[in-house]
């Protein structure tokens, strides 16, 4: 792609990127600690549209470059959570009284945790509610070490990937289109385009903020994030998942899809969540130990916590490596093509904005690598070599498919903790090595494609 390129991280930019982060981050730390969900969706938008607003009233509008990268940067930002949350959680983890009911060789969880995941059990720190405290430093100084290590390793490949399949390949990206759109309608305000914006953007700034502002008062305006139906239904069929979802990441994007996918997702969640977790209910002959644990006025998101582990969490592991296996058959040709140019770019010649190939295989192995180490000097119970293997074949080859499938179709279907997979198959047993794993890419690499795709069409 010959194409004159323009810069997008100006002072502006840069500044927008830092002022939403401050904003929006605590959001979104908050929400997942108290309803499991995030506003990583509606944050993009809202950010790019007051940024853009503010800029045009201050008479220097945004350019289209400049709201590329404010888009693309908050993606990343407000999509993901930073590690230092997990340090939140293991406190709580540590703490609660829920957790001292499960126990590996007699011994509570609590007393399984290791210092460099959060101090033990008992430690005064926990009385402080606070993270800046010599005890938290081991925990602290891991978290960053593999979150660091982890970055360089997903980057690097998202690099590569996005020179095979945006720059060489030119694979379609089918969901870029929709970004550049957005972009183009905040940039240039075409009137037939901000119309037709503007009739979705203000019923979902009003159903936000009934949504959030409860949420964050204290009252519950409209029930997040699920409206649950079970208490209606539990008569009729119990254990059945009844209910709507109200967070508007959850469906947002189905409207995008076509209607028949739409239509195929909604039957295969009613048949399992629905109908199945309905009959194994009732009859314990199934899964004896959900049927057993189940009791009338469970709320929605415990009838989904418990059903899920006790039922369909194997069930999910073999539905995600079928898929995979699907893929891989799909796209064998796609595949087959992807190493061909993956050895043949290593002497050829390419593009200035794309670093040299040496020093992307130096940032994968130093990354992958230098996790394997860590984990195995933290862990050294779990066989070194299924470290390594994830970290290095497994993480490419996810990483690849990912790229390809989002490049090719659009979509890559989440993994289920696929680290605790591979664990499962493993003579491990213990704490640390099922919540910490080395690196393993789990597809953002695909979201990383498709931001390079959206820079070419915005010229950035």
């Amino acid at each position: 792609m010959s194409q004159e390129f323009k810069v997008g991280l100006t002072w502006r930019a840069l500044f927008a990127i830092i002022t939403a982060a401050l904003l929006f981050i605590p959001i979104n730390l908050y929400l997942n600690l108290v309803t499991g969900g995030t506003i990583a969706i509606a944050a993009l938008y809202v950010i790019a549209i007051l940024f853009s607003e503010f800029s045009r009233i201050a008479g220097s509008p945004l350019t289209m470059n400049e709201i590329f990268v404010i888009y693309s940067s908050m993606g990343a930002v407000v999509a993901s959570l930073p590690p230092y949350y997990w340090l939140v959680y293991r406190a709580f983890y540590v703490n609660t009284p829920v957790t001292f009911a499960f126990k590996i060789h007699g011994v509570p969880l609590p007393y399984l945790v290791p210092d460099w995941l959060a101090p033990p059990y008992g430690d005064p720190v926990y009385h402080l509610r606070t993270l800046m405290h010599p005890a938290w430093a081991k925990a602290i100084a891991v978290a960053t070490a593999f979150f660091l290590l982890t970055l360089l390793a997903d980057v690097s490949l998202g690099i590569l990937f996005s020179y095979l399949f945006v720059e060489v390949e030119k694979l379609p990206f089918p969901f870029a289109q929709i970004d550049y759109s957005l972009i183009e309608t905040i940039t240039e305000r075409r009137s037939e385009h901000v119309r037709m914006f503007l009739a979705g953007f203000y019923p979902g700034l009003i159903y936000g903020a009934l949504l959030y502002t409860g949420q964050a008062l204290g009252i519950q305006i409209i029930p997040l994030p699920w409206a649950d139906l079970t208490w209606l239904t539990e008569k009729y069929m119990p254990g059945a998942l009844i209910g709507f979802a109200t967070d508007p990441s959850s469906f947002v994007l189905g409207i995008m899809l076509d209607p028949s996918t739409t239509g195929l997702m909604l039957l295969g969640s009613a048949t399992v969540w629905i109908f199945l977790n309905y009959l194994f209910t009732v009859d314990p002959r199934y899964f004896p130990v959900w049927a057993q644990e189940y009791y009338k006025g469970m709320t929605i998101a415990t009838i989904y916590q418990r059903s899920f582990q006790r039922i369909w969490i194997a069930p999910q592991f073999g539905i995600a490596l079928g898929l995979a296996a699907g893929l891989i058959i799909a796209l064998r040709k796609s595949i087959v093509r992807t190493f061909k140019l993956l050895v043949s770019s290593r002497g050829s010649a390419r593009p200035s904005h794309f670093p040299p190939f040496t020093l992307i295989l130096a940032m994968f192995l130093t990354g992958s690598l230098g996790s394997v180490a860590l984990h195995h000097v933290l862990i050294p119970e779990i066989p070194l070599y299924i470290s390594l293997l994830t970290s290095t074949v497994i993480s490419f080859f996810i990483a690849m498919i990912a790229s390809r499938a989002i490049g090719e179709i659009g979509f890559f279907p989440s993994m289920p903790w696929p680290w605790q997979a591979i664990v499962y198959f493993t003579p491990y047993e213990g704490y640390a090595g099922w919540v910490q794993a080395p690196y393993i890419s789990l597809g953002a690499q695909g979201s990383m494609c498709q931001a390079v795709k959206v820079a070419y069409l915005t010229q950035t």
